[in-house]
């Protein structure tokens, strides 16, 4: 906020001055008595703020909001994966395109106001229209879309905070708009769906037998049984090549490759007989070791796609997530004895806390396991 501030000549005489500040930089206004400083002070704070800040050079010159989602947009593809780098560019053309549906007089950046943002989640929530349109041609989409959760946009509107606190710390905006907008309301977070080992059996078998009519799903049938074999993240397997493998030693290493890390860090374990003759019955012995009839690397949304195809077939229609099958395999490894702080090893968590988030006792093996103590 402005101030009032003075300045005593060598004969005492007060001069006042207006006083505006941001971020260390102070622009004194010469305004004469303490009068007119209290008036020119009215003044200068009826003023929109971004509009007085610049006015004062005391921010940058007003950018065109393309402009700056685009510089914002290079300077996360230097410093991000290449799967934060898709989800970050992807939230920011939908709000792109929110603007021009919505708020159509909206082109600068110092016009976004938290009202917007607030907006933004509502339409986010609603309108089918603008996920249309932000998602495109993309593939897979359906007619029927299913608008995001509020968990999603919470997510997209953090995404949009830290491309606004990167604006202000360059002094390309006085606020940032996203500071006082509420997150919304969350609901419940869907629990994991945990197969068991018949029901794994159930989910290959079907994948198989879907090989049989549609070629293409030979492939995600030795997929689906490498994630259930790993506890591989589906980014992990669509990156995993033939030289992160030993088929003599049975080591697999997950490592960064060109344009792409790991979600956490690098590691290696040793992968089981089954992934063995798996991978030995694939052809190809260099590239990727997953790919489709084209020869080309999967994407994350292939895998997904497949999954659901196969587990509505196979009557899981609560299964949807290719991360479940890592919770499968976490679940089903400890309550065969492998303790948290190996799986946390094989699958690449920091911490024993997040192991143990992915851990799911089956009602079966929760009944075996009281039925081991008799107090009589």
């Amino acid at each position: 906020m402005p101030s009032i501030q003075f300045k005593k000549s060598k004969t005492g005489k007060k001069t006042y001055y207006v006083v505006v500040s941001f971020q260390g930089k102070h622009k004194w206004i010469k305004a004469g008595t303490q009068k007119e400083a209290k008036e020119l002070k009215r003044k200068v704070e009826s003023m929109e703020n971004s509009q007085r800040l610049e006015k004062l050079g005391l921010v940058s010159k007003n950018k065109r909001i393309d402009e700056f989602l685009q510089e914002y947009s290079e300077h996360v593809k230097l410093r991000t994966s290449s799967g934060t780098i898709k989800r970050y560019l992807g939230i920011l053309n939908t709000f792109i395109v929110f603007l021009k549906m919505f708020h159509t007089h909206i082109r600068y950046l110092s016009q976004i106001k938290p009202e917007h943002i607030e907006s933004y989640q509502k339409q986010r929530l609603e309108s089918i229209e603008l996920k249309a349109a932000a998602d495109g041609d993309k593939a897979g989409n359906h007619r029927n879309k299913r608008l995001p959760l509020p968990q999603t946009v919470n997510y997209e509107v953090n995404v949009l905070r830290s491309a606004f606190m990167w604006a202000y710390d360059r002094e390309l905006i006085a606020r940032v708009p996203t500071k006082k907008v509420k997150p919304l309301r969350e609901k419940p977070k869907r629990q994991a769906r945990i197969l068991t080992p018949k029901e794994c059996d159930l989910f290959l078998k079907t994948c198989r037998k879907k090989g049989l009519k549609d070629t293409r799903f030979k492939v995600f049938y030795q997929i689906f049984k490498f994630l259930l074999n790993t506890g591989l993240r589906s980014g992990e397997l669509c990156n995993l090549t033939w030289e992160d493998v030993n088929l003599e030693t049975g080591l697999i290493k997950i490592q960064p490759k060109e344009g792409w890390t790991p979600k956490s860090y690098s590691r290696e374990f040793f992968f089981n007989e089954i992934c063995l003759d798996l991978l030995k019955s694939i052809d190809c012995s260099q590239g990727f070791i997953f790919v489709n009839q084209l020869g080309n690397q999967f994407d994350t949304d292939d895998i997904r796609r497949a999954l659901i195809k196969v587990a509505k077939e196979a009557g899981f229609n609560d299964l949807t997530r290719v991360h479940d099958f890592r919770h499968t395999f976490n679940s089903l490894m400890q309550m065969n004895g492998v303790d948290p702080a190996t799986m946390g090893r094989i699958l690449g968590h920091r911490d024993i806390e997040t192991t143990m988030i992915y851990t799911h006792q089956t009602q079966e093996h929760l009944k075996k396991s009281i039925e081991k103590v008799w107090i009589t």
